[in-house]
């Protein structure tokens, strides 16, 4: 019977292990694209009348670029500064306020940054392009509750070489609807931010700029804002130019160079982050790519089923048969039973009576029987409990990470604190980004103080905005800012 079991769980074994195994394509998986969404803002056009009330004549979407802990700018639309007269006059008679050709002349604009509700940071405009259709805005302060996104850009803003290519996934961010004096909707929030899906067609220049063509939608509600890739990177900024029915974006490679010559500092990426390689599985190649048909493999599948299922059935057959004792003859029988009564007769002690039917048992004198017992419980006990009585070291105070996507604050309460993607391998893990290694980063308490240590990470570790070397360390300081791959996190001690 135990035979019999061994052998169902080999089938099973070898049905699994010769059934085919086929690779499944996970759903898009877009959470490191969302955090982009924390990087763009509402930029509204705004003038005050001669009672003193604002009033939004149009507003767009837009998105940060520079340091959380120093300067910030939005990057947006031009056209979304400077209203046409015919929107001004329109906006005016709207709104029942005085709308001659003295009076639309005479009114002065200012451009503001939504940060929460009604709340806003009146900008300075530190440049502006007619022919690119882009405009920079500096900000007063920093949003503390947002972050500054990362360009995605070419060395030497080559368009030759860049890190994006046609039929890569995008997606165009900005709002549900387009903002004007009449929206029922004036000032959005971060949960309402939109994001439309899809794909780079073609990588152009078009009327002397260089653009992004893709078939993700734009319109007045998302442009100004960030085409972004599947990491978060931004790639290029939408515009309400078309070609034909496809959607163009003002190319990274020209905002880059913009801001650079215009001294401003920003995040910047030359290439893609490289995804962690998961263990090797037993898988068998794609035939779809191959062009054999569906249903072919069906058969091939169900067949390699059959066949094992059938060896499997035989053997056990055979196996049973041969274990099942074969049935003996009468004659076989009683010469055993003859030769068992023989053997008995014969045995030592044993006196053949002369009644043949009758047995005598031998009077053996057996001596007094000692017994010994083995391996006798000692008087004391030899049970060691590992630890006791040691006493429970003091909770180290190595200070807090607050990550800046989620606002979760992380305490570090040990004197080596590893951060990684997964939890057998790090004490804290950033499940949802694919581009941070098994164990990325660490913290380590010295005597000297607390410092940041890169682990060899595939994507790199910063400390406010210097890239450690692989292996190299840094010492902290309350309020550094600390980037694992594009995973930002404040330190506070």
């Amino acid at each position: 019977m135990k035979g019999f079991k061994a052998l169902c769980v080999l089938s099973l074994g070898l049905i699994m292990a010769f059934s085919p195994v086929y690779k499944v394509q996970a759903a898009d998986d877009t959470s490191n694209a969302e955090s982009a969404k924390n990087g763009v803002v509402q930029v509204n056009t705004v003038f005050t009348d001669e009672s003193n009330v604002k009033h939004i004549i149009c507003g767009a979407s837009g998105f940060l670029i520079g340091d959380s802990e120093g300067s910030e700018y939005v990057i947006t639309c031009n056209h979304i500064l400077n209203p046409d007269d015919e929107t001004i006059t329109a906006a005016l008679e709207y709104l029942e306020l005085p709308n001659s050709e003295e009076d639309v002349a005479k009114i002065s604009f200012s451009t503001e940054v939504v940060v929460e509700g009604d709340v806003v940071l009146s900008t300075t405009v530190v440049n502006t392009s007619a022919e690119l259709d882009l405009a920079v805005l500096q900000l007063p302060q920093p949003i503390y509750t947002k972050s500054p996104l990362t360009l995605l850009t070419s060395q030497n803003y080559e368009v030759a070489n860049l890190p994006y290519a046609i039929a890569d996934t995008v997606y165009a961010m900005g709002y549900p609807d387009a903002i004007t004096y009449d929206s029922e909707t004036q000032y959005y929030s971060d949960e309402q931010v939109a994001m439309t899906m899809g794909h780079i067609v073609n990588l152009v220049n078009l009327q002397n700029v260089q653009v992004i063509e893709s078939d993700a939608a734009v319109g007045a509600n998302n442009c100004g804002g960030p085409l972004v890739d599947e990491y978060g990177y931004v790639i290029g900024m939408n515009l309400l130019t078309s070609d034909g029915m496809y959607s163009c974006a003002l190319d990274s490679t020209k905002i880059t160079k913009l801001l650079d010559g215009l001294g401003i500092q920003y995040s910047c990426e030359y290439e893609r982050p490289v995804e962690e390689e998961e263990a090797p599985e037993t898988e068998v190649s794609d035939t779809k790519d191959k062009g054999i048909p569906t249903y072919i493999i069906v058969i091939i599948c169900v067949g390699i089923v059959a066949v094992v299922a059938g060896i499997t059935t035989t053997v056990i057959v055979i196996v049973i048969n041969k274990d099942k004792p074969k049935k003996k003859s009468k004659k076989q029988l009683k010469q055993e039973e003859e030769a068992r009564m023989q053997s008995f007769i014969n045995k030592p002690g044993v006196k053949t009576p002369k009644d043949p039917f009758k047995f005598e048992a031998a009077n053996d004198n057996c001596g007094p029987t000692d017994t010994v017992i083995l391996a006798g419980k000692p008087a004391s006990s030899e049970t060691t409990i590992l630890g006791q009585g040691q006493g429970i070291s003091q909770q180290i105070k190595m200070g807090t990470l607050i990550r800046v996507k989620t606002g979760e604050k992380i305490p570090l309460n040990k004197g080596y604190f590893t951060i990684g993607k997964d939890s057998l391998h790090a004490d804290y893990y950033v499940k949802d980004n694919g581009t941070i290694s098994r164990q990325h980063a660490a913290i380590r308490q010295t005597n000297n103080g607390i410092f940041l240590e890169d682990c060899n990470s595939t994507n790199g570790t910063w400390l406010n905005g210097v890239k450690l070397e692989k292996g190299g360390k840094q010492k902290l300081s309350n309020g550094s800012v600390i980037k694992i791959s594009n995973e930002e996190f404040k330190y506070e001690l």
